[in-house]
């Protein structure tokens, strides 16, 4: 089986050291470096499943250099590590494509979690019947090729419901992959099932059918 290639990139040679440890511990194949020199290069020679990057990088910033990575490179997901806790570098790193965003210190277990749910293959292009979604972009293609961008809700929800195609997903199941263990609002639940119907209806082979009293079942 093929290992998940990680680039990391921060220059703090200790936490990078450590980091570059772990991740290799845990199965990974990873690509430490304390500069942004030769990046892409680098990222066209290594094609990593996950750039894991600083946001202070000696003098570059990591976040401005983001956005020409996403264009170089855009279903590769970045994961920010950075001592920057400001809501505004969080917000900033969002806007410039980042799947999340790691406050320094963290704790080594919670890296890991993160780089395993971007490096999952559940991440990869599901097709559902005449539609490909791609869960990193949140993009729902038609055969025709015309895309919308689901809601983040949205997204989980039909990428829940296709990868347990034809079998029927429980409301706690699905209330605990949107959201998380939070109280939950069965209302937006609702919404949301309504809001893919009307997006696959294009396809008259696909049934998003209701379990009345248990869940919901999506076929194709």
């Amino acid at each position: 089986m093929e290992k998940k290639r990680i680039l990391f990139i921060d220059d703090d040679m200790t936490l990078g050291t450590i980091v570059a440890l772990a991740l290799n511990e845990a199965g990974y194949e990873t690509h430490y470096q304390t500069s942004l020199t030769a990046i892409t290069s680098v990222i066209n020679e290594l094609n990593p499943h996950l750039l894991l990057l600083d946001v202070e990088i000696g003098k570059d910033d990591g976040i401005d250099k983001a956005l020409r990575l996403k264009a170089l490179a855009p279903d590769i997901p970045i994961l920010f590590v950075s001592s920057h806790i400001e809501s505004s570098e969080v917000a900033r790193a969002l806007r410039a494509g980042a799947v999340a965003y790691l406050k320094k210190p963290f704790e080594l277990e919670e890296l890991l979690a993160y780089v395993q749910r971007y490096t999952s293959d559940t991440f990869a292009e599901i097709r559902i019947g005449h539609f490909t979604l791609n869960p990193k972009e949140r993009l729902l293609t038609s055969e025709t090729g015309e895309a919308r961008t689901l809601s983040l809700f949205e997204c989980k929800l039909l990428n829940l419901l296709a990868s347990n195609r034809n079998k029927v997903v429980t409301r706690a199941e699905i209330e605990e992959v949107l959201w998380q263990g939070e109280a939950a609002n069965e209302q937006s639940l609702n919404n949301f099932i309504a809001h893919l119907r009307k997006y696959l209806q294009e396809d008259k082979e696909i049934d998003l059918h209701t379990v009345k009293g248990v869940g919901y079942k999506l076929v194709w």
